[in-house]
């Protein structure tokens, strides 16, 4: 058994809405907590990726098809897809990569800052 200590969501300075805490890495997954304040990241990963919204509201886009996501329910993205990511006011997620080969390396992986939208 092992613990692994995280952190805080913190920005970074080329995606200042974005937060994102040190993930737990383990042989086969990859989990961690990120979240989005009036913004978009959009990316493609070689292997499943699911969130699980635990506050606020994601907008995601996968495979021509748009899903609103909230507290208690999680988004399964397959492996391959480019997927949008969207939270107009809010979202903090778990999110948890499935087994890869590549190191659970991103591809296409894009930072869009949305106009702020009043609760």
């Amino acid at each position: 058994m092992r613990v692994e200590v995280g952190g805080p969501l913190e920005p970074r300075a080329s995606r200042p809405r974005v937060g994102g805490g040190r993930p737990v890495v383990t042989d086969e997954l990859v989990i961690g907590e990120w979240s989005l304040s009036a913004a978009a990241w959009t990316d493609r990963h070689l292997h499943e990726e699911t969130n699980w919204v635990l506050e606020g509201e994601l907008h995601v886009t996968c495979d021509g098809r748009r899903e609103v996501v909230v507290p208690g329910n999680a988004v399964i993205v397959p492996a391959g897809s480019l997927a949008r990511y969207e939270a107009p006011i809010y979202a903090r997620m778990l999110f948890v990569y499935g087994p890869s080969r590549d190191g659970h390396a991103m591809l296409d992986g894009r930072y869009e800052e949305l106009d702020p939208v009043e609760p």
